[in-house]
């Protein structure tokens, strides 16, 4: 297996120097960079912006062409990976696990450059500076991002006499008016065909719910998991009754029997949606993107996850990071600008390719989404007013390994199954999260080093909650501890904007 591994690696990198060689870089007498991105047509349209920009911003030669080329590079995940650690990664390469690829090396520091021309990171959501930066300095720039929430077919709750869900509620709220609709929607079925919401067996539900009791998987430093609490255990249960009990969610044996019988462009959830089999479905305005390509408009509205008391969602971000070995830095910066610029993101807007990066700069345009597309309301404005405002990524430990499993969602299938309580599985949770931290720790002396480090800030910590003394902001790492103690008054504010 070991030769097998090696052989494929020996290939994967001969290829990649094979394609730099014979590359668009030798056919033309401008320097090209290469982005490697998804295959979606909208890169292209992108591409043939960027080049005007540097139209406008005078990167031109002679005759007024630019004096610089972009051309698209479609790559998995593995396959950057494997191309950055062998030197042949392009020059700028998306990425949803920037902290990762700026500890492994192969990013470059952009922080005083960013700051300078126009994409620091005090021009994008708070929420997204910790997926952007390691150690207070900035190795990337988002090319859109996402918050999902519950995107609400109003035509659905129409048709039986409900109402529209508010934009906030309680799991409570929630319930109480899904066990409405999936009596009324499968009343005279012999078996039930339609469901409140899609699965909620996963982590990106959980989250929100634990995270508004004031509970997270980490620590404040991420040394530690310190997921097995009681509020854990109490979100496992909430899940299981909504799906096993009250019968407002599917089982895995419903998503199957559903997803054999769904039909249309856009994958099984969607089309279900779209027939009234879920009234609702969690994801990012991206997936307008593929609604307004069917025949059968919805008219939507947009709530936010079911929680209580401290307001949070999930932000998730596609990022553009530079490779530090690119041979073309200024149209590498140049790219990251053009992301920043109002032509970029009034394009992310007009399209609904998920979250403009630099929202601050379509502010104005926004507001004009609702008139456009009156169907769609003001979800535009919700979900970007969200992601300046309550958004907290998902806390991610320098000390874990790239590829380390989803123990959190594991630790519900876990459940949902009977294979463990819910306190067992939230003490596996915090089991697994430990063991994935001990052996990174162990496998390496630097990062050894620093998790000791930190160990001793997560101690004074403690010290200071014990003692009811407010903490230093700069000692917390964990994005959102940072959020939650801001809320409850418990931080000293001594970092400047933008450096977290």
């Amino acid at each position: 297996m070991k030769k097998i591994f090696i052989l494929l690696l020996a290939i994967l990198i001969a290829a990649s120097i094979y394609t730099y060689l014979t590359g668009a870089s030798k056919r033309t007498d401008v320097p090209v960079i290469s982005w490697k991105s998804d295959a979606n047509p909208q890169r292209y349209e992108q591409i043939d912006m960027y080049h005007k920009f540097l139209q406008k911003n005078g990167v031109v030669k002679e005759d007024g062409s630019p004096r610089g080329q972009l051309v698209l590079d479609t790559a998995s995940n593995q396959s950057t990976l494997i191309q950055a650690v062998s030197g042949m990664a392009g020059d700028i390469f998306d990425c949803f696990a920037v902290t990762d690829y700026a500890a492994m090396g192969v990013g470059v520091d952009v922080t005083e450059q960013a700051n300078r021309n126009g994409y620091g990171l005090n021009t994008t959501y708070e929420g997204m500076w910790s997926q952007l930066s390691l150690g207070g300095r900035q190795y990337a720039y988002p090319c859109n991002g996402a918050v999902p929430a519950l995107w609400v077919n109003v035509d659905t709750f129409k048709k039986y006499g409900l109402p529209v869900p508010p934009q906030e509620w309680t799991p409570e709220e929630f319930e109480e008016l899904g066990k409405r609709f999936v009596k009324l929607a499968n009343a005279g079925s012999r078996r039930q065909l339609c469901f409140f919401v899609p699965s909620v067996e996963s982590s990106s539900f959980a989250m929100p719910i634990l995270r508004s009791m004031g509970k997270d998987v980490y620590n404040e430093t991420m040394t530690r998991s310190v997921a097995n609490t009681p509020e854990l255990a109490k979100v496992f249960e909430l899940l299981y009754k909504w799906t096993y009990e009250d019968r407002i969610a599917p089982t895995a044996a419903d998503v199957a029997s559903m997803n054999a019988d769904a039909t249309g462009y856009g994958g099984a959830n969607f089309s279900n949606f779209l027939q009234g089999r879920y009234a609702m479905i969690v994801t990012g305005r991206y997936g307008l993107i593929r609604f307004r390509e069917f025949e059968r408009q919805v008219t939507f509205s947009l709530s936010q996850l079911p929680m209580y008391d401290f307001k949070n969602l999930l932000i998730t971000v596609r990022a553009a990071m530079p490779y530090g070995r690119t041979k073309s830095p200024e149209l590498v910066d140049m790219f990251l600008r053009f992301l920043a610029s109002y032509e970029y993101n009034k394009y992310i807007i007009d399209f609904a390719d998920g979250l403009p990066p630099n929202p601050h700069i379509v502010e104005e345009d926004l507001k004009q989404l609702k008139f456009k597309y009156p169907r769609e309301g003001i979800t535009h404005e919700l979900e970007i007013g969200w992601a300046q405002t309550i958004a907290i990524p998902e806390s991610r430990p320098r000390y874990l390994k790239a590829g380390t499993p989803n123990w959190l969602g594991n630790s519900i299938s876990e459940f949902f199954n009977g294979r463990k309580s819910a306190q067992e599985a939230a003490e596996y949770v915090e089991y697994r999260y430990n063991l994935e931290i001990d052996t990174a720790c162990e496998a390496n002396p630097a990062t050894r080093a620093d998790w000791e480090e930190q160990m001793h800030v997560q101690a004074r910590i403690d010290e200071y909650k014990a003692a009811g003394k407010k903490i230093p902001v700069e000692w917390i790492s964990n994005p959102f501890h940072i959020r939650y103690y801001r809320k409850m008054g418990m931080l000293v504010e001594t970092t400047t904007a933008g450096a977290r």
